[in-house]
């Protein structure tokens, strides 16, 4: 695993920068990453290149077996550059330009911030490409983050009309297919289309408060958006791909905080590699963003490009808690354990200046190396006795679907909000199925099925035709499926079904969905009886009902109010599978209890490390054999249950029926025999 941390020698005095280098090469890591906001270095003025310093560092670092990941420098556009080209200027949703300061304030359509981003990329790979202790680009930084992926400037309406018209061919089209007729919104033209003024990126402020814009043509905004910031990242991974055979990528952030699709952003980079801020005391480090980042390139092992370190101020002031001791450690092997090829810390030292300044480290800004280095160091020396068992292969069987479409169109147009966020949604049915026994992958709705036995569709609210046959294929290939309410209600031009709802799909379920409202938080729940394995269980609803009627068995009923008797869960044979619909969302015992019945009859391997709150394991194999990863984020010493006794592989120490883990600690377990 390459471990190490974000590093800005741009930053430094000679006499910092000796220090620095001193402590990080006597650290044991042996990566570090430089180079993403220093392009007032790199190009001080127009065409002219200086790259001394940077390479000094790569090789001098590299001479000690540090390897270096190199950035491209485009995320902070130049002040010459912005006084000769004021076009280049991101305009945001109200209209409003940035000025030159912050970051992330370039157009990334503009055609003269297209040229310089190429230039320096070309000069980055003529100067790095082969160099043998680079190990990995990175373009760019955090691309569309803080509210700059939907401009709105004259170059991207213009792009984004004729988006339109390629896609539509006539605008009699668009107005059909988006039903613009609604409040009289039919277009004579494909000019008189603007972008919208709503938007759903974190951060953004909408300049109308209640301004009730077109769904199709917001998702349509979305997609163009996207699409066009992977336009403009693949224009420096094309050059960067003649020059080097090292692993090119960006750094995304979350899951969708950019509103990027990461499934088509990341099919001309070599890796997919995010940034991740968890909390480290006292808090579990939730792992469904790791199976997601796994999920991006069919299992290839995933980049961290920026974790958490701890401590520190943040932008506001309000502080970061410092992690508890081992919670580093443990949080770098839980992302090894989960797939992770890299792991780097933000950052080696506190910044004493800038936007950043006081924000979490490794090292102070006092350049002492105190708890948090040692700890880095005790981990980089312990990966090394782990390396073996990062080839050992996942084995999952059960997947968690998730789609950016439906993503967009449930921000666009929220169901229960805030209560209810899908991707948050998609991320505790992972959990419930991990408490029951099972790991899971996370899928995009493109990926292939064939290899899963049990697939968790969680609230599919845009669902094209296709996707509903590949649905059905699965079931009916001998497939266990669990649909969640809210599924198949929109097509992909964001527009409602006509079609009974679960629409496509009421033949594979065995049940229509009659009625429909948000269950708020608050109000009087509905009780809910739900037959399992072990007997009946009484629950309550949450978030949202499909009230269903059909053939399909009821196994879960209301039995209150006036919905009493009717249908909230159901199952029903479809050729050699099983069809699941889920009406509502139940309370946890009764959600993992429904899932761990449903990956049994799906004939999945169950953990033998028997689950407990904030206990999580991790199952892989390697050469034929179990390893099964287990850590502790209870915040306290404690002992988890074994069905079977297993070995510590750093230890040899045999278990019984149960291990003690350590506050913050971790075991890697296998067959005892």
């Amino acid at each position: 695993m390459q471990y190490g941390v974000a590093y800005y020698p741009e930053h430094k005095t000679e006499e910092e920068l000796r220090h620095d280098l001193k402590l990080i090469k006597e650290s044991g890591i042996n990566t570090v990453r430089m180079g993403e906001f220093a392009w007032c270095r790199m190009e001080p003025r127009e065409g002219v290149y200086d790259f001394d310093w940077l390479e000094d560092v790569v090789n001098e670092l590299g001479e000690a077996g540090i390897s270096s990941i190199l950035c491209t420098p485009t995320a902070c556009p130049l002040s010459w550059m912005i006084q000769k080209h004021p076009d280049i200027l991101y305009v945001d949703n109200r209209g409003e330009k940035r000025p030159f300061g912050g970051r992330r304030f370039y157009c990334y359509n503009n055609p003269a911030y297209r040229e310089y981003s190429a230039k320096i990329a070309e000069e980055m790979g003529k100067r790095f490409g082969k160099n043998p202790y680079v190990s990995g680009f990175q373009i760019d930084n955090e691309p569309a983050q803080e509210a700059s992926g939907r401009c709105c400037c004259p170059t991207c309406a213009g792009l984004f009309r004729s988006y339109l018209k390629k896609k539509y061919k006539t605008i009699e089209e668009y107005n059909r297919r988006s039903g613009t007729i609604f409040w009289g919104q039919d277009y004579g033209d494909f000019e008189e289309i603007n972008p919208p003024v709503n938007t759903i990126e974190p951060s953004a402020i909408s300049r109308v408060p209640a301004y009730f814009e077109n769904p199709t043509l917001r998702l349509e905004f979305e997609r163009f958006s996207s699409d066009a910031q992977i336009e403009y990242q693949n224009i420096q991974a094309d050059i960067l791909h003649k020059y080097t055979k090292a692993p090119v990528t960006t750094n995304g952030t979350g899951l969708a905080t950019n509103s990027i699709d990461y499934y088509k952003s990341t099919k001309n980079l070599d890796v997919y590699a995010f940034d991740y801020y968890p909390g480290l005391r006292d808090r579990t480090v939730d792992s469904f963003p790791y199976a997601f980042a796994r999920g991006i390139k069919d299992g290839k092992p995933f980049w961290v490009l920026e974790f958490m370190s701890g401590g520190g101020h943040k932008f506001g002031g309000n502080g970061r808690v410092q992690p508890n001791p081992g919670a580093l450690k443990q949080a770098v092997v839980h992302s090894f354990a989960h797939g992770a090829d890299m792991m780097l810390h933000f950052q080696f030292r506190t910044f004493p200046f800038g936007a950043e300044q006081l924000n979490y480290a490794i090292v102070d800004m006092d350049g002492v190396p105190r708890r948090r280095y040692y700890e880095m160091k005790e981990t980089a020396a312990l990966l090394k006795k782990l390396a073996p068992y990062g080839q050992a292969a996942f084995s999952n069987r059960a997947a968690v679907l998730v789609d950016y479409d439906t993503h967009w169109a449930l921000r666009i147009k929220p169901v229960n909000d805030p209560a209810f966020k899908y991707l948050d949604y998609a991320g505790k049915l992972y959990q419930f199925l991990e408490n029951a026994g099972y790991n899971a992958d996370v899928r995009g709705f493109d990926a292939d099925l064939s290899g899963y036995r049990l697939v968790i569709l969680p609230t599919a609210f845009v669902l094209t035709r296709a996707m509903q046959e590949k649905l059905r294929a699965f079931v009916k290939n001998g497939g266990v499926l669990l649909a969640t309410f809210l599924t198949s209600v929109k097509n992909e031009d964001n527009v409602g079904y006509t079609d009974t709802l679960p629409a496509g799909l009421t033949d594979v379920f065995g049940v229509t969905v009659e009625e429909v409202e948000p269950v708020f938080a608050g109000d009087n729940p509905t009780p809910v009886r739900l037959k399992t394995s072990a007997g009946n269980l009484e629950t309550i609803d949450s978030l949202w009902c499909d009230l269903l009627k059909g053939e399909a068995e009821a196994i879960g009923e209301y039995t209150g109010d006036y919905k009493k008797g009717q249908t909230i869960v159901s199952r029903r044979a479809y050729g050699e599978g099983q069809a699941y619909y889920l009406g509502t969302n139940l309370e946890p015992e009764a959600m993992t209890c429904l899932l761990g019945d449903l990956a049994r009859e799906a004939g999945l391997e169950k953990n033998p490390v028997i689950w407990k709150e904030k206990v999580e394991t991790v199952h892989r194999k390697l050469n034929g054999e179990d390893y099964y990863f287990v850590f502790n984020f209870t915040g306290r010493d404690t002992a988890v249950g074994l069905a079977r006794p297993l070995k510590d592989v750093l230890t040899g120490e045999v278990f019984e029926r149960e291990t003690p883990i350590e506050r913050a600690g971790f075991r890697l377990l296998t067959a005892a025999v």
